[in-house]
């Protein structure tokens, strides 16, 4: 018997960028999923261990411990009103679920970046909301444009994502255009939902973010990028009080409460000594930047903007044809995964996402292997 499914799970399916890695041959080289090579930082590492040892394996607050959520609250001064404005959830891609089914009613619209982040638009279609994208457009760098964001604005959008730094393009909203679209969207009396998964993750200079300029909306965000701790699964919803309140009763429902020991591993990656290590990952990232932009800048026929933050470069490969098909030979000839732009979007069409969240040695190995075969490309 072939048990009927909900109409809302028409057209949702692994992402693009799961399904080429499942795919890929053992020890391919990965350019591909967004996860760091580096161990977790130790202190929270540590932290961890203590407490299981010290038998810190129950429930929580459902809200998270609220050691770890005047913790989080520190981060946002002037934002957050101390640990009843966080909510400490599974990951940021729990926070981003619960904060739109929170805001948005069947029928409604959701902003969101694009090409972007993939969840965007499932998570809004699966609440019975309807997705609508605002481009990125290569001509700013993919910096966002106040106007791409405004102009899709209508009676019906309930919340607008922001994504600074970009997962796939490495690249920040400027502070003028920043400004300029927390304004408008204010005067629109729409919220905005501040994905800050990459912000600890900048090299120029940080990164200016909404919840600076005002309090019209909600910062998602965690650590499993820039303190590497992507399976322990911790993230946070920061916001007004009364907001979060009410977000609280849905996370409850979704999962009671973030794991426990993960939350002592937080507490201390946000403490000094572990933003200390977190600042010791930067330097590695922005390290391994510049050595993939030294091999980029030696194909030919190649365009991009260098990143400002995360930890990935997007690469124009039109020049060799189309990007599914340029990855898919990259990968099945020279064993390198890497993802075409169609995994964020339409218009990442003709694009590559290449991680450098690996070592220098594997930065230059695979480098040599994907210009090897655009070379090969070339020449046919």
């Amino acid at each position: 018997m072939t048990i009927p499914l909900a109409r809302r799970l028409e057209g949702v399916d692994r992402t693009l960028i799961r399904r080429i890695f499942d795919s890929a041959p053992r020890g391919a080289i990965n350019f591909g999923l967004g996860q760091p090579d580096l161990p977790t930082v130790p202190s929270a590492a540590l932290a961890g261990i203590h407490g299981i040892v010290e038998g810190r394996t129950s429930y929580t607050a459902t809200a998270g411990d609220p050691e770890l959520r005047a913790a989080v609250a520190e981060r946002y001064p002037g934002f957050a009103d101390g640990p009843s404005s966080v909510l400490v959830t599974v990951g940021t891609q729990e926070a981003m679920f619960v904060a739109c089914m929170a805001l948005l009613d069947p029928g409604d619209e959701l902003l969101y970046p694009e090409p972007g982040y993939p969840a965007y638009p499932v998570v809004a279609r699966l609440i019975g909301a309807t997705p609508v994208a605002y481009p990125v457009r290569m001509n700013r760098g993919f910096r966002v444009d106040p106007d791409d964001v405004v102009s899709r604005l209508t009676d019906r959008t309930r919340a607008a994502i922001l994504c600074s730094p970009s997962n796939p393009t490495g690249a920040a909203i400027e502070d003028a255009d920043l400004r300029a679209i927390v304004q408008r969207l204010g005067q629109r009396g729409v919220p905005w939902l501040s994905d800050e998964i990459y912000a600890g993750l900048w090299y120029d200079e940080p990164i200016p973010a909404p919840w600076q300029i005002g309090k019209g909306g909600l910062v998602i965000s965690g650590l499993s990028k820039d303190a590497s701790m992507t399976g322990w699964r911790i993230g946070w919803i920061a916001g007004a009080e009364a907001t979060i309140a009410r977000l609280n009763a849905v996370h409850q429902y979704l999962v009671t409460c973030a794991p426990s020991i993960s939350q002592r591993a937080a507490i201390a990656a946000l403490a000094p000594a572990g933003r200390a290590e977190q600042d010791r990952y930067r330097t590695i990232f922005a390290e391994r930047r510049r050595a993939m932009a030294a091999r980029l800048d030696r194909i030919p026929r190649l365009a991009y903007s260098p990143p400002v933050g995360a930890f990935y470069f997007f690469v124009d490969v039109s020049a060799y044809g189309d990007s599914i098909g340029v990855a898919q030979r990259i990968l099945d000839r020279r064993g390198v995964i890497t993802i075409p732009g169609e995994a964020f979007g339409p218009g990442g069409a003709g694009w590559l996402r290449l991680s450098y969240a690996c070592d220098l040695a594997t930065i230059g190995e695979g480098m040599d292997r994907i210009a090897a075969e655009l070379e090969a490309i070339a020449s046919e």
